[in-house]
């Protein structure tokens, strides 16, 4: 069977995943700084605003790119709301099983510093673990609980192949002081992502379209979207140009008065905009 095209090439309010990663444009230098981190230090803290796209960034950009290695081990782990540590070491069982045949023992005695460690070994990888939506920690473990502990002291493991990604909404950084004292250089490796730049933003309009001309649209089926389209969209969806009024639909603001080297595209309407064209 001819293979389904995709509805759209653009994912409007729902984050980008790994199956959206050919669509996925105008963040290659986050994707780069993010996964030279990784490969650099134990442990990066990555936040930005809500909105941003830090979900697509880790899981279209990063997490994609990497899996394409066989030297590693790549788990992305948002299953806050039972107990984290025995979800986390279930999760690295069960990306390991899909790598070894036999993959690796999984107890519960042992602590998860040391099943980290027992994975890398034995599967000879380094492994990445993405703690992604990791504010939702706070709101289902208010207090500290086993994870306080052991997240800790698996992150400051010295001389084993394994890196940790904390991917957190920048609204919620303060509540890292739990792990503080237990993570000396918690906050000595950090990235912030932005909204897009204009180039960026051109980018994450015209080549998806691109993408699905080549992919999925026959020679009299190509689609186009002309230059002074993509101006005026993203001309309307600047910074600070778009606000939400009183009965909630979106309006255009005033205009900022930054160069085009400054402004900045408000990235979510960004994606609304061009699903509604495409539409």
């Amino acid at each position: 069977m001819p293979e389904p095209q995709p509805r759209s090439p653009y994912k409007g309010l729902t984050p980008y995943d790994e199956d959206d990663a050919p669509f996925f444009f105008g963040r290659d230098k986050e994707i780069r700084l993010i996964t030279a981190n990784l490969f650099a230090a134990p442990l990066t803290l990555l936040y930005c605003a809500s909105g941003i796209g830090k979900t697509s960034v880790l899981r279209a950009g990063v997490v994609y790119q990497l899996r394409q290695r066989d030297d590693l081990l790549i788990v992305v782990f948002a299953a806050w709301q039972s107990d984290p540590v025995s979800v986390l070491k279930a999760a690295v069982a069960e990306a390991s099983a899909r790598v070894a045949s036999e993959g690796v023992l999984l107890t519960d005695f042992t602590s998860l510093a040391e099943y980290l460690a027992a994975c890398a070994i034995q599967l000879n990888r380094r492994l990445m673990i993405i703690l992604d939506q990791f504010e939702e920690y706070f709101l289902y473990h208010p207090q500290d609980d086993a994870f306080a502990v052991e997240f800790p002291k698996a992150a400051t493991q010295a001389d084993i192949p394994v890196s940790f990604l904390i991917s957190i909404r920048e609204d919620s950084l303060a509540k890292l002081d739990r792990f503080e004292g237990r993570i000396p250089n918690l906050f000595d490796n950090y990235l912030r992502i932005v909204h897009l730049c204009l180039e960026a933003a051109r980018a994450a309009i015209e080549k998806p379209i691109e993408q699905y001309n080549r992919l999925h649209a026959a020679e009299n089926q190509q689609v186009s979207i002309e230059p002074a389209l993509v101006e005026a969209v993203l001309d309307q969806v600047k910074t600070g140009q778009v606000v939400l009024g009183e009965t909630g639909r979106g309006v255009v603001g005033i205009r900022t008065g930054l160069t085009p080297v400054e402004e900045r595209i408000e990235t979510p309407y960004l994606q609304l905009v061009m699903t509604r064209l495409w539409e």
